[in-house]
């Protein structure tokens, strides 16, 4: 498909709307300014004259003029004059009997008479363009035609509804509510107003973050499709990671030694628990503030494979306190469900358990049973919101997502000091504007060719 935006979209466009094959019906689509009247040029007088004062949306039966050798076609015309049709332009659809002949030779009649066949999507881009839907509802048409069974026509056709949209739409007025305060703020910024008080501006901007993040983890489920679920051990180096691998693997081959950074690869045991089927995932312990080339290259490689698990189990060392950057992360949003996991349970029991983690012992075996079932439990749970967005949806968004998320990440740490309207205004903005692509708010040519170049022709 050419770039959308430079195609003229009010010109008059007609193609086959229907599958191929014989069928007891068939569907030609003509959409645009001249619909009506090169429908008209193919009809008897008196079709015509119904067409060229048609007011209001109505069908009606009429003998359809076609090149010889089949000449008349008696066919029933579908008619939207007004804005009220899919495209929101004038719109004639043609019904006849699902003859692939048939239809043909009523498409080149109606090229004839002044149209042009359509590009592929170019029907359901017309209703973007024209605000009819969003892109989240264009896509979940193409997931209506491409769905293989049930599960994703449902999925399909409840993004097509508006729930998707609905969702995001929510958290752009949020922002959007926020900005406003936080811009007037800044245009009174000499007077004594306090149009949103800085407790109210910071709660709502971490519920946001949360809501993004949530939906960030569906989308990037759903855009990895079926497959076996990833679980990554992460955590510090040193503490216990490549053991309790072992362990669970049932005598896994990681390298274990009380030197710390052993583990300078990841390695990967397929593990069943309770019917769920997953990869466990054993990886270098993260270190901060490195600059050997070696070490860099590790730790990129750890977090490739951390970022394409469905699950992170986060290891503590239970013969310690945890360290200031494990206090972070645990305070931290995760991009990713995570579990919380003591390890060397056997030397000492951890001081302060968090009610959600499991304490285990790789040499004694303490809870490795429990920590397998849990972790079958979270996977299955991943699995029930799995799908909730048409794959192609998930795969454009996660970025836009991501994008968002780090944006509001930004601006929480200047509301806790206060610094003032404009730099939380400027990461609330680009949020915005990340958000923004996923309906189409926001969106270039290269957007729209990605999506609508995937549609079948008619639709």
């Amino acid at each position: 498909m050419g770039t959308p935006m430079t195609v003229d979209v009010e010109d008059t466009v007609a193609a086959i709307a229907t599958a191929p094959g014989n069928a007891a019906r068939g569907i030609v689509r003509v959409s645009g300014r001249e619909a009506l009247a090169c429908v008209a040029r193919c009809c008897s007088p008196g079709t015509r004259a119904q067409l060229e004062h048609s007011e209001v949306s109505h069908r009606f039966p009429a003998i359809f003029q076609t090149a010889p050798p089949i000449s008349e076609v008696p066919v029933d015309l579908f008619v939207w004059p007004t804005e009220r049709s899919f495209s929101r332009q004038p719109t004639v659809e043609i019904h006849a009997i699902g003859s692939a002949p048939l239809l043909g030779a009523i498409l080149r009649a109606v090229c004839d008479a002044g149209a042009r066949l359509a590009r592929p999507g170019e029907f359901t881009l017309r209703s973007f363009l024209a605000g009819r839907l969003d892109l989240a509802q264009a896509e979940a048409v193409l997931g209506v035609i491409d769905a293989a069974n049930q599960a994703e026509l449902r999925v399909a056709l409840e993004q097509a509804a508006g729930g998707l949209s609905g969702v995001i739409e929510g958290l752009r007025q949020r922002l959007l509510e926020l900005l406003a305060h936080l811009e007037a703020g800044m245009d009174f910024v000499d007077e004594d107003i306090q149009f949103i008080e800085q407790e109210h501006l910071q709660s709502e901007l971490t519920s946001i973050r949360t809501q993004l993040t949530d939906l960030e983890i569906r989308f990037r489920d759903r855009g990895q499709g079926a497959g076996t679920p990833r679980v990554v051990l992460r955590g510090a180096p040193n503490v216990g990671k490549s053991s309790l691998f072992n362990a669970l693997a049932d005598g896994g081959k990681a390298l274990v030694s009380d030197a710390s950074g052993t583990t300078r690869d990841y390695l990967v045991q397929q593990i069943e628990s309770e019917g769920v089927m997953f990869q466990l995932i054993d990886t270098a312990g993260v270190e901060e503030a490195v600059q050997d080339p070696l070490v860099v290259s590790v730790q990129t490689a750890m977090q490739t494979q951390w970022s394409s698990s469905h699950l992170e189990l986060f290891c503590l060392d239970a013969t310690r306190e945890p360290s200031e950057w494990e206090r972070s992360q645990l305070s931290a949003t995760s991009l990713i469900p995570r579990m919380v996991v003591w390890t060397k349970a056997d030397l000492t029991l951890p001081v302060g358990v968090r009610p959600d983690a499991v304490v285990t012992s790789s040499q004694t075996g303490l809870g490795l049973g429990s920590l397998k079932s849990a972790v079958a439990e979270r996977l299955n749970q991943a699995n029930s919101v799995r799908g909730e967005v048409v794959s192609c949806t998930a795969a454009r968004c996660r970025g836009s997502l991501r994008g968002a998320t780090q944006r509001i990440s930004a601006a929480l740490p200047w509301v806790a000091a206060a610094a003032g309207e404009e730099l939380i205004a400027v990461e609330v903005r680009a949020a915005l504007d990340e958000i923004g692509q996923i309906v189409g708010a926001v969106y270039t040519d290269d957007i729209l060719d990605q999506i609508f170049s995937r549609f079948c022709i008619g639709k």
